[in-house]
């Protein structure tokens, strides 16, 4: 059973656009802390991270950006703005950002087709990457995954009560958001 989803194309205007790129990188930012205090996978993948290693993600020319740290072992959503990460992932434009924040294009693709400006050490934005993968698991819809990667996660039962919270987690903060 194939399943059509919405398209986000060119004619969506640019503030609609940046409504759901602001929306994705809140929901990245509340993803990367509740699973670094949760994920064993997580867990393990920032272990090896020096403490206060910061990356930013954005989209060029204006943004939005967004921030995450790691503080005391696990990492913080900073908020807005890149507050001077060493490490900067840029997304070329709204319409990438869109299609990447989304789940219609996956990190992979976004690398593959040059939709991402990497600016700080590249050993940094492998690991900043494989992080955003694992969020992506937790993050996107089975729907979603099943377009975007090669196969599926494999989900333990522990895994599918943690997305579940994640879930929970993004309601209140979401709608508050919507509410501004």
């Amino acid at each position: 059973m194939t399943v059509s989803l919405p398209r986000i194309d060119s004619g969506t205007s640019y503030q609609a656009k940046r409504v759901v790129v602001e929306t994705g990188l809140l929901a990245l930012g509340v993803a990367y802390e509740l699973l670094s205090k949760h994920s064993a996978e997580m867990k393990q993948e920032i272990a090896d991270w020096q403490e206060g290693q910061t990356f930013s993600l954005g989209v060029l020319p204006r943004g939005p950006i967004a921030t995450v740290r790691k503080q005391h072992g696990r990492l913080v959503y900073l908020g807005r703005g890149d507050h001077q990460a060493p490490l900067a992932i840029w997304i070329k434009n709204i319409d990438s950002a869109a299609l990447l924040l989304t789940g219609m294009c996956s990190p992979h693709m976004a690398f593959a087709e040059r939709r991402v400006i990497v600016h700080g050490p590249v050993d940094q934005s492998m690991q900043m990457y494989r992080t955003m993968l694992i969020v992506e698991k937790f993050l996107f819809p089975k729907i979603l995954l099943e377009r975007i990667t090669k196969r599926l996660p494999e989900f333990t039962r522990q895994d599918l009560l943690l997305k579940a919270r994640l879930y929970a987690s993004l309601a209140p903060l979401l709608l508050a958001r919507s509410r501004r």
